[in-house]
């Protein structure tokens, strides 16, 4: 991700976002659905130890039914064991199906719903149980759904609504009203207190959310800072805590640009004017490097430094690097009649093998070392303006597919006469 894509990314997820009072849902419907999905997935992931727990509470209600009954229904035992296998069953296939995993909430409300149902029917048409234990079953099955299987408001609404109509209308129809008039107050406050756990998890759950959020666009915005000042592969090894980061290359190109008639320009211009003159001319030239792998390395006043072939290798970096230095030509023709007085830029390449790494640990900078470096840095100041001119390494890697001026002979300091050509285009 480049920096200014994360710009772009830390800027849009750092609008403040506001749950609603009631339901809690955020007021950013991109932020809802991305929670939705995230509270879902943690649910799937947690989903078995819940449904363990139900399989378990099932089966102990099996053998409270054989304590407190004389009798126990053949169809209650049946009733037990299916919910116990429903339990082990979902276990299986929330994990497994792809509908259950879009719909974990529908799913949890229709399976709980059905034993609530089946349970509340069979305890309501039978003497033998008292409305009381009808409410602790149901009851135990609701606040286990709440609080084990991550039920949002809608859902933990609608369960709460199946849990009111099962303690209160099949006891209602069945035992008569007297019976109905006593199971109101307590199934009105279970269901109250339900929705309060719900409510009080689910906001919870929300607020750590949005906590996870912020460290989120924090180490997008330090990310942000590290990739402005290293190569990503190279801000990685940083991050692990690797010593000392060097590198050698065998076989890298290297190119250094810098503008003819700046101190005319410089003394014509503000500050504030000069600098986004500069700003302007060097985004350009960020982005030409993006787009073609290049890593630049700095910029100096006026001049600009980059590598094709580091830290990420690149077996046609001459040529990435040509392309890239007659792209920098091209820009500056089209930026430069809005200078106050004419320039021109003057650019260097060669290629060779250089020693790469990173200095200091505060305001550090990754930096290159070596011949090839001092090479091309030669190319660029014994250069003309509006040349690209390049060693004679940089030139017999590109001689079959570019053109080039005829071989020239330049007396170099510190090095002598070299051999140099000047990169005219694409052949």
């Amino acid at each position: 991700m480049g920096s200014l894509s994360i710009r772009a990314w830390v800027q849009e997820r750092h609008a403040q976002l506001h749950m609603a009072r009631w339901m809690l849902e955020f007021d950013d419907e991109d932020a809802e659905d991305e929670f939705v999905v995230y509270d879902d997935m943690r649910g799937l992931n947690e989903a078995r130890f819940p449904l363990a727990i139900g399989m378990v509470f099932t089966l102990v209600y099996g053998v409270v039914d054989v304590l407190i009954l004389d009798e126990v229904p053949l169809a209650l035992v049946l009733i037990r064991l299916a919910g116990a296998v429903t339990f082990l069953a979902a276990g299986v296939v929330i994990t497994r199906s792809l509908w259950v995993s879009r719909h974990l909430q529908l799913a949890s409300v229709g399976l709980l719903s059905v034993l609530l149902v089946a349970l509340g029917t069979l305890m309501a048409r039978s003497a033998d149980f008292p409305p009381e234990y009808l409410r602790t079953s149901c009851t135990v099955t609701l606040l286990g759904a709440v609080g084990l299987l991550r039920l949002r408001m809608h859902a933990a609404i609608a369960m709460t609504a199946v849990y009111v109509a099962v303690c209160l209308t099949l006891p209602g129809v069945l035992g008569g009203v007297d019976t109905l008039a006593r199971n109101v107050a307590p199934t009105a406050g279970l269901a109250a207190i339900a929705l309060l756990i719900a409510y009080a998890l689910e906001k919870l759950r929300r607020t750590d959310y949005l906590r996870q959020r912020e460290v989120e666009i924090e180490q997008a915005r330090s990310e942000e800072l590290l990739h402005n000042v290293l190569p990503a592969a190279i801000a990685r090894r940083l991050r692990t805590g690797e010593g000392a980061i060097a590198d050698s290359a065998p076989s890298v190109s290297v190119l250094f640009s810098d503008i003819v008639g700046f101190t005319p320009v410089s003394e014509a211009l503000s500050p504030e004017e000069l600098v986004q003159l500069l700003d302007t001319m060097f985004r350009e030239f960020d982005e030409l490097c993006e787009q073609r792998g290049i890593e630049k390395i700095k910029t100096v006043g006026d001049a600009y430094m980059a590598v094709a072939g580091l830290p990420v290798p690149d077996p046609d970096h001459a040529a990435s690097l040509a392309e890239l230095a007659l792209d920098m030509q091209r820009t500056l023709n089209r930026l430069s009649p809005s200078w106050p007085s004419p320039v021109a830029m003057r650019i260097g390449i060669a290629s060779g093998p250089v020693v790469a790494g990173v200095i200091g640990r505060r305001k550090f900078t990754y930096d290159l070392w070596g011949d090839t470096v001092n090479t091309a840095s030669r190319m660029e100041s014994h250069g003309r303006p509006h040349r690209i001119q390049v060693a004679e390494a940089t030139y017999a890697l590109l001689a079959d597919r570019y053109a080039f001026s005829d071989p020239q002979t330049v007396e170099v300091k510190g090095k002598g006469p070299m051999t140099t050509y000047f990169l005219l285009g694409a052949s």
